[in-house]
């Protein structure tokens, strides 16, 4: 005898990147997970109202933050743009996605990547260079894994390689219409040691990658940039 069992399609994500600034996230659960959901909320500078009725460690964040220190009830989603249901209870999760969907609010759920409308992928940051890792909410251990990876071959100048880059264009020295010209100048620049140079804190060498650009290239204090200090 044979049971036809109905296995749910895993979902398809895409990747985005939002801005929050100002605007209500609601995070229902105060455990090292939803700690963990609200210090990357607070970066982003979102509004944050945070449920739980045995939060601990709950950071000072002044106006930023709203917490209601009581359990979840219907209705606590009301006016938010993102909700996030992180408690350690699936009966909890399901409610809080529950009122999520009716009110039209994209919904994580902690325990339950296929019910969710959006996941959290794994993050490195560099300065302003973000590198993030995913696999559809199947295997977080293996994610975080691959970010630290990450981390073994890209170091705190990368976010200052990406500063020069930026200011490369900003200057039109690798123009903004000529994308091919742009790629190339870049590429000869990483291939030729620019983080590296970077990374060493070698102004000298760094400024003479910069001079190889054409009309004369430029310099460091041109572009305004400094090499962070504590480099070797």
């Amino acid at each position: 005898m044979t049971t036809d069992v109905e296995v749910k399609a895993a979902p398809v994500f895409y990747p985005l990147q939002l801005s929050l600034s100002g605007r209500l996230c609601v995070v229902v659960g105060g455990g090292a997970v939803g700690r963990r959901k609200l210090a990357g909320l607070l970066r982003a500078g979102a509004r944050i109202r945070l449920i739980d009725a045995a939060a601990t460690s709950v950071p000072p964040a002044g106006d930023a933050l709203e917490f209601l220190e009581r359990p979840y009830r219907d209705g606590d989603l009301e006016g938010a743009f993102l909700a996030f249901a992180a408690t350690d209870n699936p009966t909890i999760n399901a409610a809080v996605a529950a009122e999520a969907r009716r009110r039209g609010i994209p919904v994580n759920r902690v325990d339950d990547g296929p019910d969710s409308d959006f996941i959290l992928p794994a993050n490195l940051r560099r300065g302003d260079l973000l590198f993030s890792v995913a696999g559809g909410g199947r295997s977080p251990a293996l994610i975080a894994i691959l970010r630290d990876r990450l981390a073994e071959h890209f170091g705190p100048e990368w976010g200052t390689v990406l500063d020069i880059a930026a200011a490369l264009r900003r200057k039109r020295l690798t123009p903004l219409e000529q994308t091919k010209y742009n790629h190339e100048i870049l590429r000869q620049l990483l291939a030729a040691g620019l983080a590296g140079r970077v990374a060493a804190g070698d102004e000298a060498g760094v400024d003479a990658l910069l001079a190889t650009l054409p009309e004369g290239g430029c310099t460091l204090d041109d572009l305004g940039i400094q090499l962070p200090k504590g480099m070797p």
